[in-house]
């Protein structure tokens, strides 16, 4: 269980939050959220114990039972599935036991680690590893593969298989969906659903929050309040309590204005000066109400193409590929001005390589693709930061497209990018990815495009840069094609779905919901048919499983009881989570009888030593059992 109790989180100077007191049951889905610094990242850091809490408790559970993503990937020189299998700490322990015990020649150690390989099931955790790196868009091939082979998204890829396979309670993501195609993206939420850790993810992909979290924690105005319910249900409670807030600082208004004006007309005269006196206290005892901080909300907006022709593009027979390699063939479609299309399909289809030919950075193998006259294009590709100059500053690269222009001119319109004063002039190498992104938007959109082509324009962006970008793109009067695993993005602003899908591409006949279906489907497919082709080794394992079971009768009354006192301790512990969720609660001190404060607690001493008897119990229990392996 994660619990804070009263928790402070200072930055240097700065308090990011304090007071904060909040439990996350077990196996709770919990989406944190905030703007930028509110200190989601810091609360991560406290639960790990890489950060400090400047006052109050945080309990969270051991260092062993929390899963989180690595940022800096090690063990290069190993391939990417025992990388992954890695994370699995009683497997790399048991792993790690038997490699030492074949060096020192120990007989003994040796079969306590082949009985602990046998028990953990190594076979079955190696498949559950293929198949957490399929559905992250890993290929069969790839499980051999160096880790240093693969490029920084699919080294990050590689760091969340590892994290979701590893046994754990607690279950921290920071953006899990970055650098993910829609397919992962869908399998993830799937998995996320089947586990029975706590979860607590941080993520701008407001669908993807509405899809799996049971609650929000927002981090903001020096605090984190809980709120039930999906993103969407926060949203909604949240504004309505900022309508609420500003309601009643009016009211507060109305009424301090109403009581200062008797007081200023009377406080002089005799026959009115008690009531005078009176309306002063009232005064002084009305709460002052702040109102809520209007959030200027921030957009920018695409504008009219220079250009408009109606016929933009025209594919006849493409094949599309690299060198002797082809990706796509039979490739047929037509662009037409106004078109709003969305491109679909799996991992490694060729969705990138469509797009590259359409944007011209690909020259097709075969077949025609006739450009309309005026075209032009503005291509926001996955790489598109890597190419920006990390030495010269944003002015500078807008300079260089328009060297006519003024100064002042290109300052203003850099401003509507949020780069506006020193921003402006600031060099590109230490910035964010999500400014990084939005600068590169910026030099797209002074171009003035009649055809967008995205993809993956999200990564990096944050809530508030994604709505605006869903706006911008909303109004744009040229053509959109729009590759994303972002469907709140692809749902606001696409009205056609492209399918790319064995080598071809065409029309989908559904909507994005059809479109999960058909992925999940074709994951149960999948999974069925490698269930068919592994009979044989499905027999293998039938073997050892009756060796198993041999050595598992022996252990089974040991077992037996130590289910009993499981479930007696699950009980107690119930119960003193309950007690301590009511202790926690202040309302509780305000209403409760002091006879009834002190009954808790006295009942709460029980429950604690009550609760270390029966761990006692449970750890000899457990030093029997391990003898007996």
């Amino acid at each position: 269980m994660l619990r804070l109790i009263d928790v402070a989180i200072a930055r240097g100077a700065r308090t990011l939050y304090r007071g904060v007191s909040l439990i996350a049951p077990p196996g709770e889905r919990i989406g944190l959220v905030g703007a930028n610094g509110s200190g989601k990242s810091s609360l991560f850091a406290a639960i790990l114990g890489e950060l400090a809490v400047d006052a109050g408790e945080l309990e969270a559970p051991p260092h062993e039972r929390i899963a989180h993503v690595a940022q800096d990937i090690e063990g290069a020189d190993v391939t990417a599935l025992d990388y992954v299998l890695a994370g699995h700490a009683p497997l790399a322990a048991a792993r790690s036991e038997l490699t030492q015990a074949e060096r020192q020649h120990d007989d003994l150690q040796l079969a306590h680690a082949l009985a602990a390989l046998a028990e953990l099931n190594e076979g079955a955790i190696t498949a559950e590893a293929r198949s957490v790196m399929h559905g992250l868009g890993f290929a069969e091939s790839d499980a051999i593969r160096p880790v240093a082979s693969f490029s920084g998204g699919w080294r990050n890829r590689l760091a969340l298989a590892r994290a979701l396979l590893r046994p754990a309670d607690l279950l921290l993501l920071d953006e899990p969906t970055n650098h993910l195609d829609l397919d992962s993206v869908v399998w993830l939420e799937a998995w996320l659903k089947r586990q029975p850790a706590t979860v607590l993810v941080i993520s701008h992909d407001r669908e993807f929050l509405d899809r799996i979290a049971q609650t929000i924690w927002h981090v903001g105005d020096g605090t984190i309040r809980r709120y039930a319910g999906n993103y969407s249900a926060f949203e909604t409670a949240y504004f309505e309590q900022l309508r609420q807030q500003d309601a009643a600082a009016r009211q507060y208004e109305r009424t301090a204005a109403h009581l200062q004006k008797f007081v200023d007309r009377f406080r002089a005269q005799a026959t009115k000066a008690r009531q005078a006196q009176s309306r002063l206290k009232m005064l002084e005892r009305l709460t002052a109400i702040e109102p809520a901080r209007a959030k200027r909300e921030w957009r920018f907006e695409f504008q009219e193409p220079v250009k408009l022709p109606e016929r933009l593009l025209d594919a006849d027979g493409l094949a599309l590929g690299y060198g002797d390699r082809q990706v796509l063939s039979g490739v047929r479609f037509a662009v037409r001005s106004g078109d709003r299309i969305g491109i679909l399909g799996v991992n490694g289809a060729g969705k990138s390589t469509l797009v590259k030919a359409i944007s011209g950075d690909l020259v097709p193998q075969a077949g025609e693709l006739l450009r309309g006259q005026g075209l032009a294009i503005g291509y926001f590709a996955q790489h598109q930061l890597d190419q920006l100059r990390t030495d010269e500053t944003p002015l500078m690269h807008l300079r260089r497209l328009a060297p006519e222009a003024r100064e002042q001119e290109l300052r203003d319109f850099l401003g509507t990018y949020r780069f506006s004063g020193e921003m402006a002039t600031s060099l590109i190498g230490p910035m964010s990815g999500g400014e990084k992104a939005r600068c590169a938007l910026a030099l797209i959109a002074w171009k003035r495009p009649n055809v967008l082509v995205l993809d993956e324009p999200t990564n990096h962006l944050d809530m508030e840069t994604r709505e605006a970008l869903t706006v911008a793109l909303s109004s744009y009067e040229g053509a959109l094609i729009l590759v994303s695993h972002d469907r709140h993005l692809l749902r606001a602003t696409v009205n056609q779905l492209w399918l790319v899908h064995d080598g071809r591409v065409g029309p989908f006949d559904g909507d994005l919901d059809d479109y999960t279906a058909l992925v999940l489907a074709s994951r149960r497919e999948r999974a069925d048919t490698d269930e068919r082709t592994s009979k044989p080794r499905r027999e293998q394992r039938q073997q050892e499983a009756a060796e198993r079971q041999r050595l598992a009768s022996a252990r089974r009354p040991l077992q037996n009881k130590l289910q009993k006192l499981e479930a007696e301790l699950a009980g107690v512990t119930d119960e003193l989570r309950e007690l301590d969720a009511r202790l926690a609660d202040p309302a509780f001190y305000h209403a409760g009888a002091d006879d009834e404060v002190a009954s808790l607690l006295k009942r709460r001493g029980e429950l604690a030593q009550q609760v270390d008897a029966l761990e006692s119990r449970w750890l000899k229990l457990q030093e029997e059992l391990e003898a007996l392996t």
